[in-house]
């Protein structure tokens, strides 16, 4: 190893590209204060927005890559490195990084939708498909819901953004519906005026709109009472007042709830089932159906030759009518005194043209007789 040498190309290189250098380290320089220039006042103007901070974290996450790229290929460009390739490798390579990626972007992308739209924020009590619970946190990736029973649920973005959200905390106020099954002998103005007055009791029941208590199902058992109430604190703490009061009070007044049960009694008579003394019917065979012959289609010779019969069968009609009206005819110039009276018989007949033809006859006969004095 020649140090010497190593040593001449050092000294050129920074002879040669001194001055280039020295310009790219105070791009660098003075990048890097923009960078951090840009990023304060990006933060100023989002914080006058209703923007979530997570939201706000993010966008400025996003801002600050980008610029610190573009710093990066200034400095490269500097330099005299082409940033043509660099651009295409970066790209390929983001295209790859974005497609094994894929869920993970979308769950960015559905948690900045979220962060955006609020269809919920923290502290609701909301139900997505069969998982409820209080929003705890909103972050990029997911959401965490806190249940009742203390669990926490971590829920994909991108599996909230498919579902249905029902958020019972958005209007303020939630309505309670509650059951109460209670047997048939039981007085049911008495067990709907127990109900309201535990409902009156709790404070935190609203009374406008007012409880009311119905009569809904009648069951096996019993009688089934539905319960509608508004409340605007906790659900659970108003539910379990409710259910506790109701039972105590139900003891109290000697109201039995309704259980399936079951009566035994014992019989003394004699069970008598009834039945048919008859004996069985003989045996009927049944009549063997009529064969039908399924008509054959005719051929064309054969439909021809039934045709021509038929026009002959026509004719020979249509001549034998002809004869019998030729016949009235003579019988009638006989009858009629040829002395003082001259007739005139017009009529329209049969016209047979070459046994072939026929005109259509006329529906009826037209007799014009004149008088001569």
């Amino acid at each position: 190893m020649d140090w010497n040498t190593i040593w001449t190309n050092i000294v050129n290189f920074f002879t040669t590209n001194g001055l280039q250098l020295l310009y790219a380290i105070l791009v660098l320089i003075v990048g890097l204060i923009a960078i951090k220039l840009i990023n304060k006042l990006v933060a100023k103007l989002l914080l006058k927005t209703k923007l979530e901070r997570i939201a706000q974290g993010f966008i400025r996450s996003i801002i600050k890559v980008l610029l610190y790229v573009v710093l990066i290929f200034a400095v490269l460009q500097m330099f005299g490195i082409p940033i043509t390739g660099l651009v295409t490798v970066l790209a390929t390579a983001g295209a790859a990084i974005a497609l094994s990626l894929k869920d993970s972007l979308s769950n960015v992308a559905c948690g900045m939708i979220i962060i955006t739209n609020k269809p919920f924020k923290q502290n609701d009590y909301i139900q997505i498909d069969d998982l409820e619970g209080t929003v705890k946190s909103i972050k990029i990736m997911n959401t965490e819901l806190i249940t009742t029973d203390n669990k926490t649920i971590v829920i994909p973005n991108s599996t909230i953004m498919s579902s249905e959200v029902i958020n019972y905390s958005t209007q303020g106020s939630r309505r309670l519906e509650m059951y109460f099954d209670v047997a048939y002998e039981t007085d049911i103005n008495l067990a709907k005026k127990v109900i309201l007055d535990v409902c009156h009791s709790n404070g935190n029941i609203i009374l406008t709109p007012e409880p009311t208590v119905n009569l809904k199902y009648f069951k096996d058992s019993g009688m089934s009472l539905f319960l509608t109430c508004w409340t605007k604190a906790p659900y659970w703490d108003v539910y379990f007042y409710i259910m506790e009061h109701v039972y105590n009070e139900f003891k109290r007044n000697g109201i039995s709830l309704s259980y399936s049960s079951i009566e035994v009694r014992m019989r003394n008579d004699d069970v008598v089932l009834p039945y048919d003394k008859a004996p069985l019917p003989k045996r009927v065979e049944p009549k063997p159906e009529p064969k039908v012959e399924t008509p054959k289609l005719l051929e064309i010779g054969a439909f021809d030759k039934l045709h021509k019969q038929s026009k002959q069968k026509k004719i020979k009609n249509l001549e034998k009518k002809r004869n019998q009206l030729n016949s009235q005819i003579t019988k009638l110039k006989a009858d009629l005194p040829a002395t003082r009276i001259g007739k005139f018989i017009e009529f329209n007949s049969i016209v047979l043209k070459n046994k072939k033809q026929i005109s259509k006859p006329a529906t009826t006969l037209k007799f014009h007789i004149k008088t001569k004095k």
